[in-house]
């Protein structure tokens, strides 16, 4: 054999310092991945056990979610049927809805609005004035009777 077979041969077989540098650089960086990827496995698994042994809320019963008797002045504006029940929140949407579809919202401020004839008639508010949603249930707190 001559002398650069021996030298190929030998520098397969025993890799230079910065080849085995190298390697096990690699082999570190690839660790440090796994042991990353484990850790954010962890943490997901601490959430859902954590949101899995919280006890659940139990919503409490309140008028908003029972149905209601709604003055018929309301329901001919909503255009429902006389006689038709309705919870709160169902009538408030409705409502709402209208104030939308009868753009009468703020252009600056989406959350108020000013009331037409019609809906200050049934918010029985004189003199008209802009008011925001939240006020909204105050004004129509009137039209409703328990069932």
């Amino acid at each position: 054999m001559s002398a650069s077979n021996t030298e190929t041969t030998q520098y397969a077989e025993n890799p230079s310092l910065d080849d085995q540098f190298k390697t096990v650089c690699d082999d570190i960086q690839k660790l440090n991945g796994t042991a990353k990827n484990l850790i954010v496995k962890v943490k997901e698994l601490q959430k859902s056990v954590k949101s899995a042994s919280k006890p659940k809320k139990v919503k409490k019963h309140t008028v908003m979610h029972d149905p209601m008797n709604i003055s018929s002045d309301l329901l001919k504006y909503l255009k429902q049927p006389a006689g038709t029940k309705l919870t709160k929140s169902e009538a408030m949407k409705m409502v709402s809805t209208q104030i939308k579809e009868q753009k009468l919202q703020n252009e600056d401020n989406k959350r108020k609005f000013t009331p037409n004839k019609a809906l200050a008639k049934i918010l029985k508010m004189s003199p008209v004035k802009t008011i925001t949603f939240v006020e909204l249930n105050k004004y129509l707190a009137h039209h409703f009777s328990p069932a």
